[in-house]
């Protein structure tokens, strides 16, 4: 696989493998990063204070949102804004986003500080089609499916629905 070139605006972040690590990723005990795992507690932050994902600063409008097409239908995204530079890096270097990773981790994170995937449902599981949703803003709910929280947006905030390249088949 290429290396994928950090934006500027990310360089600031921890790498492994080349990639940047989400500012609300998951960092074990012994100091390791878990891609795919979600840190509780910059989950509400982010989502509250409206911080990047991915890079930890401030957000401002546009908010981009990466959503499934379960989360699309609700117009309830499980994980906080992106900035623009910051979800088109996720689109190439996410695995999951840019469609290289055909299923999710076979094993939930085991931490009680973990969100992401609070009904445990996706280990395994086929990966899904991801969007891109472009915003003016959002309000942080808790998720009545999962009790999670959630950024909804209105459908008058809802500015651009990007198709993000799907899943290449593991067959």
């Amino acid at each position: 696989m290429p290396e994928i070139p950090i934006p500027v605006a990310l360089r600031h972040r921890p790498t492994v493998g080349g990639l940047v690590v989400p500012w609300i990723t998951m960092q074990m005990p012994d100091g390791r990063y878990r891609f795919g795992a979600i840190d509780a507690e910059r989950l509400l932050a982010a989502l509250t204070d409206r911080i990047c994902q991915i890079c930890g600063n401030a957000m401002s409008r546009p908010f981009v949102f990466a959503m499934r097409d379960v989360d699309l239908s609700r117009l309830i995204a499980p994980e906080p804004a992106m900035h623009p530079e910051c979800a088109r890096y996720s689109v190439t270097a996410c695995p999951m986003l840019a469609g290289t990773m055909t299923r999710y981790r076979a094993h939930a994170p085991n931490s009680p500080a973990s969100t992401g995937d609070p009904a445990g449902a996706r280990p395994g599981h086929a990966a899904h089609a991801w969007r891109l949703l472009w915003t003016s803003g959002y309000r942080r709910i808790w998720d009545p499916r999962t009790r999670t929280p959630a950024a909804q947006i209105l459908i008058e905030q809802l500015h651009r629905v990007q198709q993000i390249k799907p899943p290449t088949t593991d067959r």
